[in-house]
């Protein structure tokens, strides 16, 4: 992207944040609008902490080729995640690593952090992601590691039970609690923990950000304080689901760190706009926020990225399926179990075209005949699977995901879990049969058969796939027709 295009872009964010900003009430979102607005003004007048690590995010292919060192591992680490940590420990200020679905991406950034952490125990780790639930993940993997880690969880509004014991005011807690047990001076003691009790929450947050090795929190969050010295600067940060994230978004995190590590997988599924962004997009002229991502960019000219190639989550029949199809057969087996997997595709004649239009003429999008293929298969898998096991059933319309939670919730399966969700509901998540239905059977294919969204749904399985659909309207599609050649192919002659 040269100079000239980078402004555009973000000019076109800066367009759609202000009117953004007119349409919303909620004073929460204001407040994140208004952040993602100012990280916009600082990176266009190179406002930030590490001038380097910006210019390397604009122009990927001037950065030079990293040099890496010997690593000893603290983790068990295949190849492709041993290059991952190298490359991340490398001299360069900007690495990439591309984590498909089971490839081990949360223990590669373990990693990351303890090498960090043991070469110097002062460092300080910025660990950012879109959402919170990423965040928590990071940090407890972190704490199985190593317990002298000091760590602190910044959280937004909602409270978390999980993040609790590394929140400030937990932290605040037991170090009032440390001082009256061990400073014999009782009143300097009071006088300490006094003092320390009248931060407000903002400068007590980030009086823990600068005196913590690891600092998790959203990357939305990371606006809410200055960090204006560079002595402030976190040393390295990470941002995990990084394309999920949008740009004003990863930017946030970019302005104070010396060095980043960002990490995602651009064939998963990009951020979401909802229907009033949506509408905001369209009415700027050439607007290409929803439909260019300039992290795909990024991940697509740098010459700091890395593929980590052995999954382990799924049997080795619905890897070859999303291995093939999704990562041009780059992606390995790494599951040693004996089972095989199953991956079925159950046809049949619709009652009707669906999805049906109403008299007003307005669409929701279900279908009532894969709602009852749905519970049958249910009904058969309970008697005859190991209720041990999870199923997630997948659909990639909002209507029919309500649906069908109605009719499973009747069912009382005694299986351990059965989630219910759109396909973006699941990404991140994991189960051992997956039951996809496509809802459709005639229309568009263009939200049903996008490749990112499909893959997310599909790679979620361990065990088993089921592809709930009719074949004859899946076959006019390129990419659900190759879907179907992978599957063992059922016609329900009877509903």
């Amino acid at each position: 992207m040269n100079n000239e295009y980078w402004t555009e872009h973000l000019q076109q964010w800066k367009k759609f944040l202000t009117e953004r900003s007119l349409q919303v009430d909620d004073v929460g979102e204001k407040i994140k609008i208004n952040r993602q607005s100012k990280v916009l003004e600082q990176i266009r007048y190179a406002a930030v902490l590490n001038p380097s690590l910006l210019l390397e995010f604009i122009d990927p292919t001037a950065a030079p080729s990293p040099k890496n060192d010997t690593v000893e591992y603290n983790l068990e680490l295949n190849e492709s995640q041993k290059r991952a940590v190298s490359l991340a420990l490398s001299d360069n200020v900007l690495s990439l690593i591309q984590g498909p679905p089971g490839t081990g991406k949360t223990q590669v950034i373990a990693e990351i952090c303890l090498q960090l952490y043991r070469a110097n125990p002062n460092v300080r780790i910025l660990i950012c992601s879109e959402t919170h639930i990423a965040v928590n993940n990071l940090i407890s993997r972190l704490t199985e590691y190593s317990d002298t880690i000091r760590i602190v969880r910044i959280r937004d509004k909602e409270q978390d039970s999980f993040s609790e014991e590394y929140s400030p005011e937990t932290i605040i807690k037991g170090y009032a609690n440390w001082l009256q047990k061990n400073l014999e001076n009782e009143e300097l003691a009071e006088l300490i923990i006094e003092t320390i009790s009248k931060y407000e929450d903002r400068s007590l947050e980030k009086a823990l950000t600068l005196s913590s090795n690891i600092v998790g929190m959203t990357c939305n969050r990371v606006g809410a304080y200055s960090y204006d010295a560079s002595a402030e600067m976190f040393d390295v940060v990470i941002i995990d689901e990084v394309c999920k994230a949008t740009l004003p978004e990863i930017l946030m995190p970019l302005t104070v760190s010396k060095k980043a590590i960002l990490v995602g997988d651009p064939k998963q599924l990009p951020p979401v706009f909802c229907s009033e962004e949506l509408d905001i997009i369209r009415s700027i002229e050439n607007c290409h926020l929803q439909k260019y991502m300039y992290i795909d960019r990024l991940f697509s000219l740098s010459k700091c990225v890395t593929l980590l190639d052995t999954q382990y989550r799924m049997a080795k029949k619905i890897g070859a399926l999303v291995g093939e199809l999704f990562y041009s057969g780059k992606l390995i087996n790494g599951r040693t179990s004996e089972n095989l997997g199953k991956v079925m595709w159950l046809d049949y004649n619709p009652s009707q075209c669906w999805p049906v239009t109403t008299d007003d003429d307005k669409q929701q999008i279900y279908n009532l005949d894969e709602c009852a293929i749905v519970s049958s298969l249910i009904c058969q898998l309970d008697t005859e699977s190991n209720r041990e096991q999870s199923i997630a059933v997948i659909a990639p319309y909002r209507s029919q995901v309500n649906k069908l939670r109605k009719i499973i919730r009747s069912l009382n399966s005694r299986y351990v879990s059965i989630r219910v969700d759109t396909v973006d509901g699941f990404q991140g998540k994991e189960s051992d049969i997956v039951i996809f239905s496509l809802t459709r059977t005639h229309g568009s294919y263009r939200f049903l058969a996008d490749a990112r969204r499909l893959n997310v749904a599909l790679s979620r399985a361990k065990d088993s796939i089921y592809m709930v659909g009719c074949l004859k309207y899946a076959k006019e599609n390129n990419l659900l027709n190759a879907v179907s050649s992978y599957c063992d192919i059922e016609f329900l002659a009877d509903l």
